[in-house]
């Protein structure tokens, strides 16, 4: 018999009896108003509602795992809601409606009032899987034997063959599919997850994002024959109320369609307003039989839910590896092509996907160009980024700066750490002697204008990577624990994403800890302490740079692979600096002494540039070249302008 078949002659089934109830309240005299009395009777129709629902009930009711009369009564509202005669033939039975009383009276009788109190009450299964719900009104004032129930809309749902999820919950989690693309991962892991599959275990993949952890969960969940649902922690209400109202609405949607929860970015749910994890373990862990999935970032939360927790790390994959990716994902180039794309663009796997997928798109239908690849993976990064950091671009060369041999020696050791980490780490073995801290790292420090975040952009252009300054006043929040999520997401993003993240002023984040007087000075320690453990695991490219490096917490030094610091030029390098501000296509006179500017204006790059800049207008203005007037013009108010008297 087909599932509606069965839902249909259980209905049936109930509507006769409520119906032959009613006949046999109207024939019988005296005391006939004792519906007590009346189920007591056992009449025929009962029993063969009874044995409709024990032998052949519809399968939704058998998933939820409901005694015999828990399924008695979810049927019974559920035939009330679908028989048009229902609710007639209910008035006749109890006036005030279907209240609790009347649900206990119909389907326990007197014999199991205990049970009874039990499974209708708030802990029972039809009112905390949300089977159920009130349709007076849900007025917390009204005394509990007066209180009205009905079917909920999802089991009306169920009985009409709708088996797509709840929308209720659908901007939650979705039907767990992995994502496009066979992304890359490793034998040992993939098996170590199946085989934790077999138990009753909560299975927690960790990683940064966009290693696949998800789409690996989902595929091993399927070769054991398990179908999964995709819940994205980040959606899930803040408040424990609302929070503890989605979970059970998510646990329902388990067990009527047969699924195991999947919990992405449990991390996400870290509060200390609202302990939000534990809501997590006691509202729907707690009820869902088979095995817990779940994925989280680097840093794992504690998950205390009652049952065995597996962990397995998702480690990153290799350059060889990458390339098959970005090979398979573009659909065309060469094996040489493709690992060159996993060099210089060493992406977590579902980034080198998503990236593919926009620049065909770009090309529509043309063959791919390495601008549509570029414009890709700019495209991804600036999802992955944009809401915490801007993209920043650089139009000047290495030309437009003037450093002293020693710091541009100490920059080509940079870029060489950089461009170099693939052979010295995982072709020399360097990787497994150092351990923690495979990532660059490293502070510009001195005087405002000396460069700094110009050469910042300048190695990443020359890199070939995409440079993203940190927007300080999106990531701190007045809230306890969310400047942490914040970073925690940054960072995740600029590791999957390998972009460089600019700290500018860093000194704002990085500062030093200090004495515990308040609160705020305790969770300001907190928040030093959090990017200190996150620098040390961090694999990526990280630059800072600050006018105070004196203000910078001393425990950042140890952790930095590389110190630069940016004095203010002499007299010679500021004559330099002033002939390379001036364009070849810009006018000039003769008169220019670049020597006495550099030797008169003790300026850094920064202000010389304004002051160039500043000139080329005043001549503008007066549509002649620029000449020395305008420039020693311009010089003196800048210097001025700094608080400082020019020598005449």
């Amino acid at each position: 018999m087909s599932q509606s078949s069965t839902s249909s002659c259980v209905l049936q089934a109930a509507s006769a009896w409520l119906a032959a109830l009613v006949n046999a309240k109207t024939s019988l005299a005296g005391d006939s108003e004792d519906l007590n009395r009346l189920v007591s009777e056992e009449l025929f129709e009962r029993v063969r509602f009874r044995e409709a629902v024990a032998t052949d009930p519809p399968a939704f009711v058998r998933v939820l795992g409901l005694t015999d009369c828990e399924a008695l009564a979810l049927i019974l509202l559920a035939a009330l809601e679908i028989d048009a005669q229902m609710p007639t033939t209910i008035r006749a039975l109890s006036p005030a409606g279907m209240t609790i009383g009347a649900i206990r009276t119909l389907v326990y009788g007197d014999a199991k009032t205990s049970q009874a109190f039990t499974e209708l009450g708030a802990s029972g299964a039809l009112r905390r899987l949300r089977l159920i719900e009130r349709s007076d009104g849900d007025d917390s004032g009204t005394h509990v034997m007066r209180q009205t129930w009905t079917v909920a809309p999802r089991v009306l749902g169920m009985l009409h063959e709708n088996h797509s999820i709840d929308p209720e919950v659908s901007a939650i989690c979705h039907l767990g599919l992995a994502p496009a693309g066979e992304l890359e991962v490793a034998a040992g892991t993939a098996r170590e997850a199946r085989t934790a599959m077999k138990s009753r275990s909560c299975i927690v993949v960790t990683g940064i994002p966009g290693l696949g952890r998800r789409g690996m969960l989902v595929k091993e969940a399927g070769l054991e024959g398990l179908s999964v649902i995709s819940i994205d922690s980040k959606r899930l209400a803040k408040e424990a109320s609302r929070l503890t109202s989605q979970l059970r609405a998510i646990a329902r949607e388990c067990k009527l369609l047969g699924r195991v929860p999947l919990i992405c970015n449990i991390d996400a749910l870290v509060d200390d307003k609202e302990d939000r994890i534990a809501l997590v373990g006691s509202e729907l862990v707690a009820l869902i039989e088979g095995p817990v999935l779940v994925t989280c970032g680097v840093q794992r939360p504690k998950l205390d839910w009652g049952r065995p927790v597996i962990v397995i790390e998702m480690g990153q994959p290799t350059s060889a590896q990458r390339a098959k990716l970005w090979q398979a994902s573009l659909g065309q180039g060469t094996a040489e092509d493709a690992e060159l794309l996993a060099t210089q663009y060493p992406l977590a796997p579902a980034l080198i996907v998503r990236a593919s997928e926009a620049a065909k798109a770009r090309a529509q239908g043309r063959k791919l160009e390495p601008e549509d690849i570029y414009a890709g993976i700019r495209a991804v990064l600036d999802d992955r980024l944009g809401q915490l950091a801007k993209r920043v671009t650089v139009t000047q060369t290495w030309d437009d700066l003037v450093l002293p041999q020693d710091q541009a020696d100490s920059i080509v050791e940079l870029m060489a750490r950089i461009r170099e980490r693939r052979r010295v780490y995982e072709d020399w073995g360097f990787a497994a002697k150092v351990g923690k801290g495979l990532g660059v790292s490293a502070l510009f420090s001195g005087p405002p204008g000396t460069g700094k975040t110009m050469v910042a952009a300048l190695i990443a252009r020359d890199l070939g990577l995409e440079l993203y300054q940190v927007d300080v006043s999106k990531v701190v929040s007045k809230f306890i624990g969310e400047t942490e999520q914040n970073l925690a997401a940054l960072f995740d993003a600029a590791e999957a994403g390998h972009a460089i993240l600019l700290f500018d002023e860093a000194d704002a984040l990085f500062g030093k800890r200090t004495d515990v007087k308040s609160s705020n000075d305790r969770y300001a320690n907190l928040e030093t302490n959090y990017l200190l453990q996150r620098l040390e695991s961090f694999t990526g490219i990280c630059l800072l740079t600050s006018n105070h490096e004196s203000h910078i917490d001393p425990a950042f030094q140890r952790r930095l692979s590389l110190h630069l610091r940016f004095d203010l030029p002499d007299a010679e390098q500021r004559a330099d600096l002033w002939k390379a501000m001036l364009p070849a296509a810009a006018p000039v006179t003769a008169d220019i002494d670049v020597t006495a500017l550099g030797r008169r204006y003790a300026m850094s790059g920064g202000y010389i540039r304004n002051a160039a800049l500043r000139a080329a207008f005043l001549a503008a203005n007066e549509g002649n070249p620029i000449g020395a007037v305008h420039l020693e013009r311009a010089a003196r108010l800048e210097y001025e302008g700094m608080g400082k008297i020019a020598a005449n």
